[in-house]
């Protein structure tokens, strides 16, 4: 094991001595930063959102204009709500069921605590990588 251990250090000794230094040209640099910045002028990244501002303008719209309806608009003269059973979301089994669950104090400050910890950690994660994984 020794002597295997000796005869790879004697052959890594043998390869560097037998190996030249290699130097590079002295405008090595300059021709590096020329094609960086050729490179970089030319593909330049524009940011382009998924979802336009006039998109979300429109859905914005919609959603406030169904809403004004909802509440201010006359309701009495369409058929169909009326007609629309709402008790399927009070009176179910899956409603009843959970009706009876109880919860210990003990279990519901330990819940909130932990919301609250990692609501405060976000912001505090965030920050970190900010600051350490600027690129």
């Amino acid at each position: 094991m020794q002597d295997t251990e000796q005869h790879l250090d004697k052959l890594a000794k043998n390869v560097m001595q037998s190996s030249s230094l290699e130097s590079p040209s002295l405008d090595f640099t300059a021709n590096i930063m020329a094609n960086i910045e050729a490179f970089g002028l030319s593909h330049i990244t524009v940011y382009k959102p998924l979802i336009s501002k006039r998109t979300w303008l429109i859905v914005a719209i919609l959603i406030l204009g169904g809403l004004s309806y909802g509440i201010f608009g006359n309701l009495e003269g369409l058929g169909w709500v009326d007609k629309v059973d709402l008790s399927v979301i009070s009176n179910n089994k899956i409603t009843e069921a959970i009706s009876g669950v109880t919860f210990s104090k003990t279990l519901m400050y330990a819940v909130g605590i932990c919301g609250l910890v990692f609501f405060v950690q976000i912001p505090m994660m965030k920050y970190y990588l900010n600051k350490n994984l600027e690129y």
